[in-house]
């Protein structure tokens, strides 16, 4: 009897060390970089509304946070070519996809999904006091046209078209230089611009409702196409995939663009690990 007791003992006791020794390494076990760190977006104004609704929506359904870093397509391509000491970003979402082609020939890119398209369209500002209504009156004397810098996207594109077509040096000197898409739509909103060359989308944004939008032939070739690009310097690229997944899922990400203007791709949700060819 005496011998079992002192068993019993020791066995306790052993098993309370180890319940001891197991709780201290739970309590001390190192908690994984990757899961503290919230997940980097660097995207273009143009996406940034719906980019808000779809990172709330991610990090309610996963717990992991999600941080968007808005900017003009050309600064935030510099942004994920020179990051900052620590900060890696993981995921790309510039107004054009040839900043993506860009990035992948610069090796910063693993992989790549269609989200939408846009066209370049004319905001007017409210009430129209000029009666601006096609491409002749942007050019009438005293008319100013707010037009993106080539940093922004749209900007890039619009002038590039138009002086393919011969058409920017006659707009040149009634264009207001400004910086994002979004300070040129501001612009027409705010009426230091009679009209302002913006995406489709941003001009179907809540902030400049009950202004007039021209959807005019001259710009119409001047378009763009919204990817979303996997970063190689992501530091949690399986997790990073499925925020990538859920951005280009039909039935959660794509809803969210469409409702706030955006023509959705019929071929977005698929991801490829290759670049697509550029477009012609």
């Amino acid at each position: 009897m005496r011998t079992n007791s002192t068993t019993s003992i020791v066995v306790g006791s052993l098993i309370a060390l180890a319940a001891l020794i197991g709780g201290l390494w739970w309590r001390e076990r190192p908690i994984p970089e990757a899961s503290a760190q919230p997940l980097i977006v660097y995207a273009a104004p143009t996406s940034r509304l719906p980019l808000e609704v779809i990172a709330a929506d991610y990090e309610r359904e996963t717990g992991r946070r999600v941080e968007l870093r808005i900017g003009p397509s050309e600064d935030i391509l510099t942004k994920i070519r020179l990051p900052a000491p620590g900060k890696p970003a993981d995921l790309f979402i510039p107004a054009d996809d040839s900043y993506v082609r860009q990035a992948h020939e610069l090796g910063l890119v693993t992989a790549s999904a269609r989200i939408a398209h846009m066209r370049a369209v004319v905001l007017l500002t409210k009430d129209n006091p000029k009666n601006l209504a096609e491409w002749a009156d942007l050019l009438r004397d005293g008319v100013k046209v707010a037009v993106p810098n080539p940093g922004a996207a749209v900007g890039k594109l619009t002038r590039e078209h138009l002086a393919e077509t011969g058409r920017w040096a006659a707009l040149a000197p009634r264009a207001v230089d400004t910086g994002s898409v979004t300070e040129a739509a501001n612009a027409a909103r705010l009426g230091s611009a009679d009209a302002a060359v913006v995406w489709d989308a941003v001009a179907a944004a809540p902030a400049y409702r009950g202004q007039r939008v021209l959807a005019l032939p001259e710009l119409a070739p001047a378009t763009g196409r919204v990817d979303v690009a996997l970063l190689s310097q992501s530091r949690d690229p399986e997790v990073a995939r499925t925020l990538m997944n859920h951005i280009t899922d039909p039935n959660r990400g794509l809803v969210r663009f469409r409702e706030f203007g955006f023509q959705v791709e019929e071929q977005a949700g698929g991801i490829s690990s290759r670049l697509r060819r550029p477009r012609p």
